[in-house]
């Protein structure tokens, strides 16, 4: 059992790395909440935002979403050094989404129980993905024409992907993957989802505060939303025509493939995983849960919201962020990041033809002077049934890797 003098010598060894030397904010807010845990102190966002960030008295949370974003920043912090420098630490903390009062976790992932497969879930999962196989052999051995591989590769000399093909790094193409659970129901097994619990993390907090429910493992094989197979092709056939590239789903992805490779991640908000904090810059914060899919974005001192609204089988609009970032060894990472897939849809067929990027180099030379070598743009897209209708970019940020504090 861990003392409080095993958790003051955890907080040490965090503050001690170079991300939380280098974030003052992070480094006040879980000094703040480990003491508070020792002490069996209750939190509130008001607490903090007085205590921790020197608030006024008349803070309202409502109006100011500041705390949230830091304490945001803060779990992704904490997945990034997991991930990295923490990777073998015997416990780990954990900040719950929704609260702020943090645990103390072992960080000792059991493997799972053999099981028999439930050939019908598998079916499910399988088939399509063969079919998009054999969609993507058919398209490429008949399909391809000269014009077509002329596009591409005019596509591929574009300052937005020139970098993906550098012969000094092989390509990793990261597809997003949601946590399914086995549960035991006497004698007869089955497979479902929450929309609150989608990390490791998460899971086992909920294994930990209700160890009657019956949840038994995560499931030992991925599971693929439509969000990520249905640009899969399209992504393939353009970007990774060569066939030279290491797939991973996201659950896989460690801090050697974010080194080791030029990646190309495809996925939504909720299942980034241990990549999230590859989204820490202190200007996001994000939500993808049922009824509650938002991205902040603090831009200069003020904060703009956008939700994902409607339904998919209805009216709806959607967004998807588009981030070209360094990696940390001269490397790139691409990320398409979604709540559905109208919008992912969107951001790829935009930034897979020539006249929109034409478009797109047009507005970063006339609010940059140039076109960036790293950068976000947001997507918005609002259609009907799963179909996007009209489309439009919101956001564009310059990114200065000497200022991204991610690595």
């Amino acid at each position: 059992m861990l003392t409080n003098k095993d958790k003051k010598e955890i907080l040490k060894k965090i503050l001690e790395t170079k991300e939380f030397k280098s974030s003052r904010n992070s480094k006040k807010l879980l000094s703040y909440l480990v003491e508070s845990s020792i002490n069996n102190v209750k939190l509130k966002e008001y607490t903090l935002a007085i205590d921790v960030f020197e608030k006024s008295s008349n803070f309202n949370s409502a109006e100011d979403s500041s705390v949230r974003v830091y304490v945001s920043n803060l779990r992704k912090k904490l997945d990034h050094y997991y991930a990295s420098v923490g990777r073998n630490d015997k416990y780990k903390i954990e900040i719950p989404k929704g609260h702020y009062d943090l645990g103390f976790v072992s960080n000792i992932i059991s493997k799972p129980k053999t099981t028999s497969p439930n050939w019908k879930w598998l079916s499910l999962i399988l088939l399509p993905l063969l079919f998009l196989l054999l969609a993507y052999t058919l398209f490429n051995k008949f399909s391809l024409s000269s014009a077509d591989m002329k596009i591409s590769s005019e596509i591929l000399s574009h300052k937005v992907w020139q970098n993906l093909d550098k012969k000094d790094f092989p390509k990793m193409l990261a597809l997003g993957n949601d946590l399914f659970y086995l549960v035991n129901l006497g004698d007869d097994e089955t497979i479902t989802r929450k929309h609150e619990i989608n990390t490791v993390g998460m899971f086992r907090h909920n294994k930990k505060t209700n160890p009657d429910i019956a949840i038994s493992e995560i499931t030992p094989y991925p599971f693929f939303p439509l969000i990520n197979v249905s640009v899969l092709p399209k992504i393939s056939i353009s970007l990774l025509s060569d066939g030279k590239f290491q797939f991973k789903n996201s659950m896989e992805v460690n801090g050697n493939d974010l080194k080791e490779n030029n990646v190309v991640f495809i996925g939504s908000f909720r299942n980034l995983h241990s990549m999230s904090f590859l989204l820490e810059d202190d200007i996001y914060e994000f939500g993808n849960y049922l009824n509650n899919t938002f991205l902040n974005i603090q831009e200069h001192d003020s904060i703009r919201v956008f939700k994902q609204s409607g339904e998919m089988d209805g009216e709806h609009v959607d967004f998807c962020l588009f981030r070209k970032i360094p990696g940390p060894n001269n490397n790139t990472i691409y990320m398409f990041i979604s709540f559905f897939e109208p919008a992912m849809e969107t951001a790829v067929n935009y930034l897979l033809n020539e006249k929109s990027l034409d478009e797109l180099t047009n507005m970063m030379k006339k609010k940059y002077g140039e076109f960036p070598q790293y950068f976000d743009v947001l997507f918005k897209s609002s259609g009907f049934k799963r179909t996007a209708y009209t489309s439009n970019i919101e956001f564009i940020r310059k990114i200065d890797p000497d200022s991204l504090n991610i690595w």
